[in-house]
Formats: C-alpha cells, structure tokens, sequence
C-alpha cells in the first residue's frame, strides 16, 4: 500500500511504492534473493481487477466513537497462470528497482496507476455499499474482470475496515486459486510510508520497539533507524534495494512471549533545505508517525526495511522459512490471513498509540456485541479482583490460608476473589503435572470442600475465582491415557511434551469437549464468576497431525481456541475471563479483543514491576492491565505506595496478605481501590500518555498516565479535560521534568495528602513550574524508592 500526501504544491506520490500485498508462492518465489518475502513474483504480477466499499447499515451518532461495524474496502487483484511461471530475474540494471520500472512501463496494467476510468455503482443498500469495476480502457484489454471472470490465475483480495470516526484500520488478505498453487507466505500489511509528502527521509526516521521475556515484560526501546540493522549503504554507489531489514518473529502460541507483535516508525522532517520547506515544518519534528500490531495467538513476522527510495513495513502471520507453514490453493481451500491493524497519525509516536488504543477497545465492543454480552462486558469493566497467588500464597491454597484472606479482600473492597493455582491438588505437589481433571482438592478445603469456600466467598459479598489452564494435561493425569491421541499435538507420530505436559489441539472434538464441559461443571457447580485462564507450557512449531504443514496445523489450532473462546462467552456471558501466559508471554490482541483482563507480568519485585506497568499501555489496554498490587504489613509505607501506585491508572489486580494488615496499612489499601474506581469510570474517553517519553525499563524515573482523546468535548464533563500520571522514582535524581503546557495545574492525589495518616512516612512531592512547557516533581524523600499519582487539569 502506498500512502500519497499534500504538501503547499497539491499532492506527492511516495517514489518506489511497494504492492499492497506480497505472495510467495513455492514456483514462482521472489525478484531478489535477499528479500524473498517482500519482493515476490506474484505479488509484483498482480494487478488491479475491481474494488468495493461497504459501510455500516447506520451510524448512531450517539453511539460510542468506533462503533459496533466497521467500514469495509476490498481491493482485488488479479495475476493469471501464464505470468506466474518460473521466469529469469530482470536484469535491464543493476538497479532492481530501475527493472522492475521498465517492466512497469511495459505493462500498462500496472495496479493503481489509474488510467483510464472507474466506475461506481450501486448494489441497493442504501448508499453504503459501492463496487468499482476493472478500468475498461483499451490499453487495459486483456486485464480480467473482478468476481466470476477471474478463474484461471490468482485472485488476491485486501480487506481494509476502520470504525466510525476512528482513524485505525485492521487489514488482512483473501488468497483464492481454482487450481492447485502452493504458498509459503502471504503478507496481511504491505505498508509503503508517505516520507516524501511530509519532508522526511529514512536518515531523519526513529524506529520503536518492544522485547518480552518472563517477569520483564514491556521493555520498549526506541533508536533512529541508522543505528538498527536498516543500515546507509550509499545508494548512489550502490544502486537498488536494500536488504538491510529490522524483523521480529514469534514461533510458536506464546504471541508475545519475545518480542511485542507491534512497532511504530516516527517519522522527522529532514534537516535538508528541499525536504523541510515541501512538508512545512521544522527540521527534527515529528512530522507523522505509524504503529501496526499483529492479531494474532500464534506465529508472526514483521519487518521494517528500506525501498529505493524510502520505508516499508510488511507484516504477516506464520510464513514457511521461519514457522514451516504453507497451504496449496486450490478448489474449496480459499486462505485468509491474520489481521494486522495499523494506525497513520499526524505528530509524534504517543499520538499513533492513542489511535490504536481507541481501535482496540472498539474492537473489544465489537466482539462483544457480536457474541451477544454488551451489558455484561460493561459490568465488568468496574470489578476490582484479589488474587491469592502473588507474593501471598504462591500456588498453595489451604482453608486456613484462605478464610483470612477473603475476610481482608472483602475489607478492601474487593468484588472478586480468585483461588489461584493449586485448588484442585490432593497430592501435595502434583498440581504441575496431574494437571487436567479440574476436579477440587479432597484434601485442603476441610469438610465442606471447594463449594464450602465459594458459600463463604459470596457471604462477603464477592463473587469466585478461580485459576484454570485448560489447554494442558499433565501427563501423569488419568486423563492423558483417557483422550484420544489427536485430542493432543503431535509430531512424528508422538505426543508433543513440554514441561511434563501435553498439549491440547483445538481441532480435535474430543479436546474442546472435555474443556468445555469442565468449564460448565465449574460455574454449575461452584457458581465460578471469574476465570484466569494461565497457559505456562508451549507445543512449538506445530503439528503434522491431519495439517498441510506443521505450521499450518499450530494455525487452525490457533483459530479454533479462538472459536473456542467465543463459544465460552455466550455460553457464560457473567463470567469473566483473564488471560494469562506465565504473566504476558501471550497477550496479543486476538485474546484481548476477546477477553477481559490481561496479567501483564508474574514479577514479584515492585521496583521492577513499576517498568513492566509503565510500558503496557503500549499494547494492553488500560482497563485490560492486571498490574499486581500486592502491599504487604511489612513493607514501609513507600514501599507499599509504590506497588499499589503500578495498578491505580490500569486494572489494579490485588494480592498480598491483605489480612495481616492493621487499619492504617488496610485503609491505605482501600484508598488505592477508591482512587482505581475512579478512574475505571473516565478509561473509556482517555489513552495511554508518557508525559516524560518512553520508559526506560532500567531507567531511575518512570512516568506513565492517562489523557483525554485529542479534540475531547469537555464543555459538558469537568472530569473529561483531566489527565492522570504516575510517577515512579527508583533511584538517582531527587526530581524529574514532565512535559506540562503552561494552563495546566499537577495535584498530587495518590496518597492523598488529604489522607497523610495512612502513609504517614510517604510525605507529599513538591510541584514547580520551571517553564511554560515544563513540570518539575521533587521527591519528598531521597533515600528510598517512592512513587506518587496526580491530576493533570
């Protein structure tokens, strides 16, 4: 996709724009060797054959921004058989991109050069739905027309949709072939970005990032595209395109158990006379910047490279060099990739984030409304849950542990109760690899037994939780000798086992029925209000099971868990849903669309969890973000501030032994909780907000917070013109320097100073105004880490 731009002159097409999609198919390949995904035959064959816009059946101008449909363009592209032949690579110049010029110039079919004319019609739904006929020009004769006349040759269609008045869109790809025709990749975004029309080049272009791993997770790094592996090799010597290329991938079902499966490009004016004066504006700005992420539960590629001249992003599912995925085309075995959406914003990265925030909660409306609980979905967002496990009881729940716990969760104000892992062992120690049955505990509950502890949950007033990982079997449970081997994964004609454990194939009937009818059982039987859905163990590449690829068996598991999910929700509408994956080794947007809570770290250290808390907004919604609060007694009052502070402006997820608390600590805690309540009431209308720049997940000083939507309406609502930040000191300075505009007022509001007595030795920060752009915070006390909330009106 090439993005055109105005500039004072009218409109500037990108030079060397790439296809709007890239196919690698296994007889055709690529144009270039080094960069077989991004320069593939087919997709440089394809050409224009018909478009065609739908929108939604009605837009409630009072309905929430994104609604509940979303506009829908679909560009079709066409490549017949006879070009998608083994043939030479162009050699007319040593520049690939000169050759594939002067083959463009050749063809007059190219796709998007618009000539000749097209045409708009109607099909009779009232203005919202127009189909755009093939260009009927002479030159064009030969070029097939769209839906039935394209039989014999490719048929590509890309899916674009965006919901009423967002700016996001999600794209993926619809690959069809009468004939058999092997693919090893197709790509679901082919972005080419509009540097020319807006004065920038690759040299001014910063490239944003995000590394994952177990207990660090949201570690977002940030550098110029120069000092990353998309090198300056002097094109003018050295003619062509570049293989220089910045790529991430996830192999397997941990989506985001390396890498996040999103990046933003941040786009500068250029320092040159020529490039700043065509966009207008000062040389080192951030003249537009563009964030994609994959939605995806399995593998994933994205790559960020350099045109001739220029950037692209392409950005694809599993692909076959990396994942050992394919699929041959053929009659009845259409393919559609997964979804990638992506956001283009005037300004800096921060704004590019806000764009995708507001897609992905409509995408979770959406979703919500498809599967028939938009009043349960909206009753959830304002639960605060307590969980047993972090820093408290760590996987080892027991009557006497827990009878003390739910009195002081129910004191705090709590509305849920979860039990953690460990409630169905009755082996004292086989809770990792017995795993499965789901069956309680015949040993830690006293008499009355699971049920006796949910009657007690709910005479408090919150309703159960509890821990389930329902994708595993232990395999020294009965039940790994009951299922049937292609209830599992397999590869080579064995099991896949990870960790002492098998793996559960969503495909397979007999798997998705024993999990469903033990999710039945829990909430028929228990009144189970809230699941955490954990997932600690991986099954790899895949499986060869009844798969075309091992890789293309891991993908139809990936999509059929997803169906899984959906079917769960309308079945147990109340219910609410965590996801979970050894912390947020999986949190990508295709669960999270679906699902109400994300853990976002199993980091027990809260110095380390202020990092983790402050780079989620990033990828995790803010009222998604399970950010554990888990004060202790024992902590000093900085301390205890601190980590109730990390969960305040997301979803506080509470732990600790709450019921060891004396009324000082515990109304501290309470204080949190109605601050969080608060909040959780004005997230809808605000998005994630650094006001000191990325966080440097090693760095002395953290910020991170909540503000108003760019152009909000707060004549109506005092509350809708206010902004929210946390601020987190772990070592260094005594101060730090907020980006705060002249007009706006810094409160602190959390702890209150209102509320000294319940953290007396955490003494309010000092506010100075340093300049009309500029907010300095004076840490009370030096000697410790400390950690403060305020208003920003």
């Amino acid at each position: 996709m090439a993005v055109a731009g105005p500039h004072a002159g009218g409109w500037t097409a990108q030079r060397d724009p790439r296809p709007i999609v890239e196919v690698l198919a296994s007889g055709t390949g690529s144009n270039d060797n080094r960069l077989t995904l991004v320069t593939t035959v087919a997709g440089s064959k394809l050409r224009f054959a018909g478009a065609r816009a739908t929108g939604p059946a009605s837009v409630d101008d009072g309905a929430p921004v994104g609604g509940t449909e979303p506009y829908r363009l679909e560009i079709t592209q066409f490549a017949p058989y006879d070009q998608l032949r083994p043939a030479g690579r162009p050699l007319d110049s040593a520049d690939p991109a000169a050759a594939r010029r002067l083959a463009e110039a050749a063809d007059p079919a190219v796709s998007g050069s618009g000539s000749g004319s097209a045409n708009a019609t109607s099909n009779g739904r009232a203005g919202n739905d127009y189909a755009v006929n093939a260009h009927d020009c002479g030159d064009c004769a030969d070029t097939p027309a769209p839906a039935d006349g394209l039989t014999d040759g490719l048929t590509v269609v890309s899916v674009f949709e965006a919901f009423p008045g967002l700016s996001a869109v999600r794209a993926y790809t619809v690959l069809r072939s009468p004939k058999p025709l092997p693919v090893e990749a197709v790509s679901s975004l082919s972005l080419t970005l509009p540097l020319d029309a807006n004065g920038a080049t690759v040299d001014s272009s910063r490239l944003y990032w995000g590394d994952n791993a177990w207990a660090v997770e949201n570690d977002w790094h940030c550098a110029p595209l120069r000092d990353t592996a998309v090198r300056e090799r002097n094109q003018r010597i050295n003619p062509g395109e570049s293989s220089s290329r910045f790529a991430l991938s996830s192999a397997s079902t941990w989506s985001t158990g390396s890498h996040q499966p999103a990046g933003i490009v941040e786009a500068l004016a250029d320092g040159s006379a020529d490039a700043a004066s065509t966009a207008g504006r000062a040389s080192g700005s951030p003249v537009f910047s563009v964030m994609w992420q994959i939605e995806h539960n399995g593998a994933w590629e994205w790559e960020v490279g350099e045109n001739d001249p220029g950037l692209h992003v392409t950005a694809f599912g599993p692909e076959y060099q990396d994942h050992q995925w394919f699929t041959s085309l053929g009659k009845g075995n259409d393919f559609t990739s997964v979804p990638v959406l992506f956001a283009v914003a005037a300004g800096d990265w921060q704004h590019a984030v806000g764009e995708m925030t507001l897609q992905r909660r409509a995408l979770r409306r959406a979703k919500a409304a498809e599967l028939g609980r938009l009043p349960q979905f909206e009753r959830s967002q304002g639960l605060v849950v307590y969980n047993d496990y972090m820093n408290t009881l760590f996987g080892d729940p027991r009557l006497d542990k827990e009878l003390p716990l739910i009195e002081g969760a129910a004191k705090a104000g709590a509305d849920v109760f979860c039990i953690d892992a460990g409630w169905y062992d009755s082996t004292d120690g086989g809770w990792w690899d017995m795993v499965g049955e789901w069956e309680p505990s015949t040993n830690r509950f006293g008499k009355a037994g699971l049920a006796g502890v949910a009657r007690v949950i709910r005479e408090h007033g919150m309703g159960l939780g509890l821990w389930l990982e329902p994708e595993v079997i232990g395999v020294k449970s009965p039940l790994a000798a009951s299922l049937p081997d292609d209830a599992f994964f397999t590869r080579h004609g064995v099991r896949v086992c990870d960790s002492g454990r098998y793996l559960l194939d969503f495909r397979s009937p007999a798997a998705r029925e024993h999990v469903s009818r033990t999710v039945d059982r829990l909430v028929d039987e228990f009144g189970v209000e809230f699941f955490k859905f954990d997932y600690n163990t991986i099954p790899g590449t895949g499986t060869d099971h009844d798969a075309e690829s091992v890789g293309g068996g891991l993908l139809d598991h990936c999509r059929a868990y997803l169906d899984w999910l959906d079917d769960v929700r309308r079945r147990h509408p109340d219910v609410m849903i965590e996801n979970c994956g050894s912390g947020a080794m999986r949190a990508d947007c295709a669960q999270l669309s679906r699902l109400d809570l994300q853990s976002t770290s199993d980091q027990c250290d809260p110095l380390i969890y202020a990092a983790i808390a402050a780079g989620a907004g990033l990828t995790i919604l803010p009222e998604q973000q399970g950010n554990w609060g888990y004060a202790q007694q024992e902590m000093d009052d900085e301390t205890a501030v601190l980590t109730l502070a990390s969960g305040v402006l997301g979803r506080l997820y509470l732990s600790g032994f709450i019921n060891r608390m004396n009324d000082t600590r515990l109304a501290l805690v309470r204080d949190a909780i109605a601050l969080h309540r608060r909040v959780l009431v004005e997230q809808e209308r605000l998005v994630p907000w650094w006001p000191a720049g990325l966080p440097d997940f090693t760095g002395d000083w953290l910020t991170a917070g909540l503000r108003p939507v760019d152009g909000a309406d707060a004549s109506a609502d005092a509350s809708a013109d206010v902004a929210y930040v946390t601020v987190w000191r772990r070592d260094g300075l005594p101060y730090v320097d907020l980006n705060v505009p002249a007009g706006r007022t810094v409160k602190q509001i959390f702890p209150a100073p209102s509320a000294f007595g319940h953290a007396p030795q955490a003494r309010p920060w000092s506010v100075e105004r340093v300049d009309e752009q500029t907010v300095r915070l004076i840490v009370s006390d030096d000697s410790r880490p400390s950690a403060r909330i305020f208003a920003v009106r």
